[in-house]
């Protein structure tokens, strides 16, 4: 009987909690099985190989935080000259453009002498707008020294800010040694940090503006005459090359290792889709003396990879701001509460899709006890394109419900019924198992008697064979 009590007692208990929607029961169902944010690990296109020539490949759709594609997005490699993209954020975040600085021959000796430069002079007089320019258009290291110098006061604590940026974008692998790029066997990034951190600089208008500059004319100074300055970014500039410019980017940078390895870091945009490309440790295919390029390899690889993104899939708003979603009812509440989202939920789906075709598994929306006060945060949803979470979004009460009450102060009876109900299934369950419990003691009983009979029955057997 004391165990009947005891299941007695915890079935009361848990009638008289009520169910809470715990802060983290909306989980990342987005991200383990689907195709929502950088950090996903089912990407609308796959992690299979899709591109022969390069070791690590993302692709990522910016205006819906949607990962098309990723091979060996987590692999640490070296950036190389792609580091110059963070560089260039934190000079523009943290200076300003239309300083003066003198470049200073204790910094332009930080460079190993073969280092790509633009070739400026100890003590000539440039604006931080013109170094940016130098690094990005024409790769300078000479910039890129001058300017972390000038806009930190030294390399060291620039470099301390760029891992600092890293880290706030999320980067979990990579780790920044210098301003330039240049090889340093304790220097490594991933495809998957890569694209966090242009990502996160395509958010700086004057980054963009400077990204997708091709050409720029560098004013002359006090020791040097005009420069005119030229990308050699084949796929966004056509002046020495047109076979593998594509009209699509809008803004790259490329990379060369020291094994002759290229990486090439891009944005393009069609219509309403913007993608990032990275493509890291591509392979170029050279002429017989081994040092003529005759494929640059990374150029196609890119457009292979956007072209595989951009065909066949489109954008689609799944949820708008402030929307309603659902409306359920409310165990004694005065009236059903309307669940609802805060943010807007957008993805990518195939063309010959529309949002009516997706599905949507609500979360936690059943069971709902009154009071609810508006705000709260009650259910999530989830939304499936096939076997893929491409979104999910937290549901908030957009009104509140009270406890119904009759005029005379009476709890409804209606509401009341539906309790009772309840209590009665399990105070129904809780007879049956006690009367199992009932069962099986007699059961026990009845067998021990058995067994006691048979053992006298042959006690007695012995005993008359002994005479």
């Amino acid at each position: 009987m004391k165990i009947i009590r005891l299941i007695c007692l915890i079935l009361l208990l848990a009638l008289c909690a009520q169910p809470v929607f715990a802060a983290d029961a909306i989980g990342s169902t987005s991200q383990v099985s689907g195709c929502s944010t950088i950090d996903a690990q089912l990407p609308v296109l796959g992690n299979a190989k899709l591109i022969n020539n390069a070791t690590a490949m993302v692709l990522y759709e910016t205006n819906t935080d949607t990962l098309m594609y990723a091979f060996n997005a987590d692999t640490q490699v070296p950036p190389s000259s792609l580091i110059k993209i963070l560089t260039a954020m934190v000079a523009i975040e943290k200076g300003n453009l239309d300083d003066v600085v003198t470049v200073r021959e204790d910094v332009l000796k930080t460079l190993p002498a073969d280092a790509a430069v633009v070739e400026l002079e100890v003590d000539e007089v440039v604006t931080v707008r013109d170094l940016l320019y130098c690094m990005m258009v024409s790769s300078g290291n000479d910039a890129a020294v001058v300017l972390a110098s000038h806009v930190m006061g030294n390399q060291t604590t620039f470099v301390a800010e760029m891992n600092r940026y890293a880290k706030e974008f999320g980067c979990t692998n990579t780790n920044i040694t210098n301003v330039h790029g240049l090889h340093d066997k304790d220097q490594y990034t991933t495809a998957r940090d890569m694209t966090k951190i242009l990502a996160n600089a395509l958010k700086n208008e004057q980054f963009r503006e400077i990204f997708g500059t091709t050409r720029y004319t560098m004013p002359a100074t006090n020791k040097a005459e005009e420069r005119k300055l030229v990308s050699k970014n084949f796929i966004i500039c056509t002046e020495d090359m047109e076979i593998y410019f594509d009209a699509r980017v809008t803004g790259s940078r490329t990379a060369t290792a020291n094994d002759r390895t290229n990486s090439l870091a891009s944005v393009a945009q069609v219509d309403a889709m913007e993608l990032i490309c990275i493509m890291i440790g591509s392979k170029s295919q050279y002429e017989e003396d081994g040092y003529t390029t005759r494929v640059y390899g990374g150029y196609t690889e890119t457009t292979k990879l956007l072209d595989q993104g951009f065909a066949g899939y489109k954008p689609v708003q799944i949820f708008h701001e402030n929307q309603t979603v659902q409306q359920c009812s409310v165990l004694n509440g005065d009236s059903d509460v309307v669940l609802g989202t805060k943010t807007a939920i957008s993805s990518v789906i195939p063309e010959n899709m529309n949002a009516e075709n997706l599905i949507y598994r609500y979360v936690n929306a059943e069971g709902l006890t009154a009071p609810v006060k508006k705000g709260d945060r009650l259910a999530s949803v989830e939304v499936w394109c096939g076997t893929l979470c491409i979104g999910q979004a937290e549901l908030y009460a957009m009104n509140s419900v009270d406890v119904f009450t009759s005029v005379n102060g009476d709890a409804d009876r209606a509401g009341n019924r539906g309790f009772l109900t309840v209590l009665l299934y399990i105070l129904g369950g809780v007879v049956i198992l006690g009367l199992l419990l009932i069962v099986v003691r007699y059961l026990v009983r009845v067998i021990r008697r058995a067994k006691v009979r048979m053992q006298s029955l042959r006690n007695s057997r012995n005993r008359r064979r002994s005479r």
